[in-house]
């Protein structure tokens, strides 16, 4: 194994997640950024000011972008010794000013299937789901980069426990004053691998440009492919997608 790899598997083991510089070069991001800007038959999501806040369905919509896909799947091949497919993607924009969001897990929430079933958020589809975000722009305190705690470790029903109930995976109040946040800085072309479990929380943008970052989320690959069973979900369901962001 690349020795690099061995300190990514270390650091995830001790921390949840790692950091892979310059994963990407510059000229490869601006590529993404036009192909997901042209891409057709995605899903839009604007704020109460109509500013671009997320896209979805996006990560096969170009050579690029299938290029990204299929080099992170080989990095966490490597490192995790076993395959992984991906589960869902989106492409964040927080636009100056842009609100932070509430530190929170991922995926570990409730929600109401189409037949009016409560269901347990992603572990429905799987139990290990990483997260790939790639810095589309520098990334810092001053725009409001992502802020890491080391992974929380449990059951979905454990961690379920530590949330606040309400339709979202957001950490209670006394659980997060209890977890060490770690602000981190990235430039453009950055990777960060992380838990789904890693607690994790943003502040406001305070700049006066855009905080772009693609973030794939993968799971493994011996459940199958669950992308579009996801956002066939997510699209007939009550409260899948409601909003973990600071007003």
């Amino acid at each position: 194994m690349n020795p690099n790899y061995l300190d990514y598997k270390k650091e995830f083991n001790i921390n949840g997640y790692f950091i892979v510089k310059d994963f990407l070069s510059k000229d490869i991001v601006l590529k993404l950024i036009d192909e997901i800007y042209k891409a057709n038959d995605i899903e839009k999501y604007f704020d109460n000011t109509n500013k671009l806040r997320r896209i979805e369905k996006f990560y096969n919509k170009g050579e690029n972008l299938i290029n990204l896909n299929n080099k992170i799947l080989i990095l966490l091949k490597e490192i995790f010794e076993t395959k992984f497919t991906i589960f869902k993607d989106k492409f964040n924009s927080k636009p100056p000013g842009g609100e932070g969001f509430f530190a929170h897990y991922d995926g570990i929430f409730k929600f109401i299937d189409s037949d009016h079933n409560v269901k347990n958020g992603w572990y429905e589809y799987g139990d290990f789901f990483l997260n790939a975000l790639l810095a589309i722009d520098k990334c810092n305190e001053i725009n409001g980069s992502i802020e890491l705690a080391k992974m929380h470790k449990g059951s979905f029903y454990e961690l379920y426990e530590k949330t606040k109930k309400n339709g979202t995976p957001a950490l209670l109040e006394e659980v997060e004053a209890k977890t060490s946040f770690h602000l981190i800085d990235l430039d453009v072309g950055d990777l960060i691998i992380f838990s789904n479990t890693c607690p994790h929380k943003s502040k406001k943008n305070n700049s006066e440009i855009d905080r772009r970052l693609i973030y794939y989320t993968y799971t493994l690959s011996k459940n199958g492919s669950k992308y579009y069973e996801y956002f066939n979900d997510k699209k007939k369901s009550k409260g899948l997608s409601k909003a973990l962001s600071q007003k």
